[in-house]
C-alpha cells in the first residue's frame, strides 16, 4: 500500500528554523503561515505554539512507520490529515493534497487547518490558525480541541470565508476530529467533508421557498376578497394597490434569489449607470419604511451629500436594502434605523445604524453565508450577499462596527466611478 502524502519537512521547516514565514499555495493566492517560535504567545482561544522543525520530523518518520496508521488515513474517504498537539499537520490523505492543489507534500508539513484552506481569520491570532478571537467559535478548532481535550471523537460544523474564491470563499464543512494515541504520541485525525451544498439547499428552503409562500399567500387572500365583488369602491382601490406591491416584492425576491446564484458562480454581469446619491437613500427607505417588518419602528434619512455614484443601481438597491431590512429585523418596535451617507472624495461611504449591540460570539461570525442570528428559521444570507455583491462586484468594501453608545453601523464604501472589467 502507497503511503499517504506526507510533508518532507526540508523546504518548509529550514525556512521556518531561518525565521522566514513557509507558504501554501492554494489555486491563485499564496497564503503565508507564521514561523515557528521559542517563546509561547497569549492567544484568544487554543493553545499558542508550534513544534520545532526536528520534532515535525520525527513526527512525519514515526508515522510513516506504522504500516497500519499510513493505510487507515488513505482508507478514509474524506479528506483527511494527521495532527500534532500543536494543531499542525504531519500528515494528509491524497486526496486531500489534490484537493488543496499543492505543489509537493511537503509545503503542507507544519500548516494548520485554517492556513490550509486559506481561512480569512486564519492569521488574526498571535501564533496563526487557532489563536485569533473569532477562532472561539470556529468549529474545526472547536473539533480538534475537544478531541485533544476528552481522548474521544468530536464533530463540529465550520463555516468560514476562504481567500482569492468567485463566490466570496463561503464554504461549509463536517470536521470530525479522531484521538489517535501512535506509541505513546497524541495526534488528532481530522476529517474534512464539505457540506456547502447540503448548506445552500437548506438555505434555499428556509429563505427563497419561505418568503415566496408568504408573498404568494397574500397575493391569493387579496385576490380572492377581489373576486367576491363585494367590496367598497375605497376598500377594492387600496387591496388592489397592496396587491401590485405584493407582486412587486414577488418580483424583486425572484430577481433577487436569481441574482444571488449568479455572483456565486461568478457569473453576475453589473450594469452600472449614473446615481444621484440623495435619491438612493430615499428609494431605499420608501421601499422598506412600509413593508410589514418595518410595523412599529422608522427608517429614517441622515446626512444625503448632494454627490453622484456610478453603479449597478439593482445591486446597490440590493446591497443597502439588505442591510436596512436585517437592521428592522434586529431592533423592537418603537426604535429607528438610519441610513446615510458621507462624500469621501473619490468614494462615498453609504451607512445603515441602528442602536442596538451584536454580541462578540455573533460579530465573528456576521458575513459568514448559512450563519443567522435568528436560529433555524433566520434568513443567513442577507449579509452574506452584501459583502459578496459589495467586493465582487460593486468593487468596494463592506465594514461594521458595534458597540455603545453608538449601536451597530454598517458602512459600504463604493467609488464614485464603477470599476471596468
Amino acid at each position: 500500500m502507497a503511503a499517504p502524502a506526507v510533508a518532507n519537512p526540508s523546504a518548509t521547516t529550514a525556512r521556518a528554523a531561518a525565521g522566514q514565514p513557509t507558504s501554501l499555495r492554494r489555486g491563485p493566492q499564496t497564503i503565508a503561515t507564521p514561523p515557528d517560535r521559542d517563546q509561547p504567545l497569549a492567544t484568544h482561544f487554543a493553545p499558542a505554539g508550534r513544534a520545532a522543525p526536528h520534532d515535525l520530523a520525527a513526527a512525519r518518520a514515526e508515522f510513516l512507520a506504522n504500516p497500519l496508521a499510513v493505510t487507515l488515513l488513505e482508507a478514509i474517504p474524506d479528506l483527511a490529515m494527521v495532527l500534532n498537539q500543536q494543531r499542525q499537520i504531519i500528515a494528509v490523505n491524497r486526496r486531500l493534497l489534490v484537493a488543496v492543489q499543492a505543489a509537493s507534500p511537503e509545503d503542507l508539513l507544519g500548516v494548520r487547518p485554517g492556513e490550509l484552506v486559506g481561512c480569512v481569520r486564519a492569521h488574526d491570532g498571535p501564533d496563526g490558525c487557532g489563536t485569533g478571537p473569532a477562532c472561539a467559535v470556529c468549529g474545526a478548532v472547536q473539533a480538534v480541541v475537544a478531541c485533544l481535550e476528552s481522548r474521544d471523537a468530536a464533530v463540529r460544523e465550520c463555516r468560514l470565508r476562504a481567500l482569492g474564491a468567485a463566490d466570496g470563499g463561503a464554504l461549509d464543512v463536517e470536521v470530525q476530529a479522531t484521538f489517535l494515541n501512535l506509541g505513546g504520541a497524541e495526534r488528532v485525525v481530522v476529517a474534512l467533508r464539505d457540506i456547502s451544498g447540503r448548506k445552500r439547499r437548506a438555505l434555499l428552503e428556509r429563505v427563497f421557498f419561505h418568503d415566496l409562500l408568504n408573498l404568494t399567500s397574500g397575493v391569493h387572500s387579496i385576490a380572492e376578497l377581489l373576486a367576491t365583488g363585494e367590496l367598497e369602491p375605497e376598500t377594492e382601490d387600496e387591496f388592489r394597490r397592496d396587491l401590485i406591491h405584493l407582486a412587486d416584492e414577488l418580483h424583486r425576491e425572484i430577481l433577487a434569489q436569481r441574482q444571488l446564484l449568479a455572483a456565486e458562480r461568478g457569473e453576475l454581469q453589473p450594469e452600472p449607470s449614473p446615481n444621484a446619491v440623495p435619491e438612493v437613500l430615499r428609494a431605499v427607505c420608501e421601499l422598506y419604511r412600509h413593508q410589514p417588518v418595518a410595523a412599529g419602528r422608522e427608517v429614517c434619512i441622515g446626512e444625503a451629500p448632494d454627490c453622484g455614484i456610478e453603479a449597478d443601481p439593482a445591486l446597490l438597491m440590493r446591497v443597502l436594502g439588505n442591510l436596512v431590512k436585517n437592521a428592522l429585523e434586529a431592533m423592537p418596535e418603537g426604535e429607528a434605523v438610519r441610513i446615510a451617507a458621507e462624500d469621501r472624495g473619490d468614494r462615498v461611504a453609504f451607512t445603515v445604524q441602528n442602536r442596538g449591540v451584536i454580541p462578540r460570539a455573533i460579530q465573528d461570525q456576521i458575513f459568514q453565508r448559512s450563519f443567522s442570528t435568528k436560529g433555524e428559521s433566520g434568513r443567513g444570507v442577507g449579509t452574506y450577499s452584501v459583502k459578496l455583491l459589495t467586493e465582487r462586484y460593486l468593487g468596494g468594501e463592506v465594514s461594521f462596527t458595534s458597540a455603545e453608545p453608538e449601536g451597530t453601523v454598517f458602512t459600504v464604501l463604493l467609488p464614485k466611478q464603477a470599476p471596468r472589467s
